[in-house]
């Protein structure tokens, strides 16, 4: 479909641009090993890291700026197996981010797509997230100087789908709203969040989420190269 007007292209993080080379089970796994607690603390590492997976994504929703959802997350995880001891979360948490942050990758088309696309758009990057551990995350994959704008939620307490932090976004990039097309693979967050701000929304689907009905992405695509076809 024709965008009309578009000049800027936005883009989500975690899931959309990069991803995890350490799987949350490993994550897990290593993070209890290190800290001598039991391999069963938190029950089967399939289902542990599966419900893990499912707290940091509630946790998305409800940002807490005392708290890193992470820290949430494993907060919830372990109460849920009858542990409520918040010096071994804060250290799991802790563990957990050690193991997993320093083995963010790009996928394989998106350092390619964003060269293209700079040639042609203003390009921004809003994420959620801790100001620490997005910025080493930012940092690791060496992407900075691809963008003309980076906004993280954790530097002004203000996270997705919010839409003060995408007007932050857009007064960062010197643009108007429809003149932005907000790519990312959380329909809640970066769909509807970028909807109700006035862009273009992009849904990136790489997972089993559902669509809200009364909110519809202007552009489906399963991966992120797949953008190439409609923006170049």
């Amino acid at each position: 479909m024709e965008l009309q007007g578009l000049n800027t292209i936005a883009f989500d993080l975690d899931g959309t641009l990069c991803y995890y080379a350490v799987s949350a089970q490993t994550a897990i796994a290593e993070s209890l090993r290190r800290l001598e607690c039991p391999v069963d603390l938190v029950g089967d590492l399939d289902q542990a890291a599966a419900r893990y997976n499912e707290l940091w994504y509630e946790e998305e929703l409800v940002p807490d700026p005392g708290k890193s959802f992470r820290e949430r997350a494993w907060a919830r995880l372990l109460q849920e197996h009858g542990v409520n001891d918040p010096v071994l979360t804060h250290e799991l948490a802790m563990e957990y981010t050690s193991i997993r942050v320093p083995g963010i990758r790009l996928f394989d088309d998106a350092r390619d797509l964003l060269l293209d696309l700079k040639k042609t758009y203003r390009l921004g990057l809003l994420t959620n997230g801790p100001s620490d551990m997005q910025w080493q995350k930012i940092e690791i994959l060496k992407i900075t100087s691809l963008f003309d704008a980076i906004v993280v939620s954790g530097d002004v307490g203000i996270y997705k789908p919010d839409t003060r932090v995408f007007d932050l976004l857009l007064s960062r990039l010197g643009v108007m709203p429809q003149e932005v097309l907000y790519v990312g693979d959380s329909h809640p967050l970066d769909v509807v969040g970028a909807k109700v701000a006035g862009m273009w929304s992009a849904w990136v689907r790489c997972n089993d989420e559902q669509q809200a009905a009364d909110v519809a992405a202007d552009i489906e695509v399963n991966r992120i190269g797949e953008l190439r076809e409609v923006l170049l």
